[in-house]
């Protein structure tokens, strides 16, 4: 991933996406840029709720978790 965010020029972030993600949408004008800094903070986000329900399955059987250091 962080290959192909490292390859992408300024041009090719600005470019305009051509559609709507999904119907029902409002038609506006979505770049690049925008719809992968959409994507990457949900990655994030599923990654902490992820983590967070890990930890209290692993407290509710008694194993505990260590936070990394």
């Amino acid at each position: 991933m962080r290959g192909i965010l490292a390859g992408l020029t300024d041009a090719e972030l600005a470019r305009e996406c051509a559609r709507a993600p999904a119907p029902g949408y409002p038609d506006e004008v979505r770049t690049v840029e925008r719809c992968l800094k959409v994507v990457m903070r949900e990655e994030i986000a599923h990654r902490l709720y992820a983590e967070r329900d890990l930890a209290v399955l692993e407290d509710r059987a008694g194993g505990g978790r260590q936070e990394p250091v």
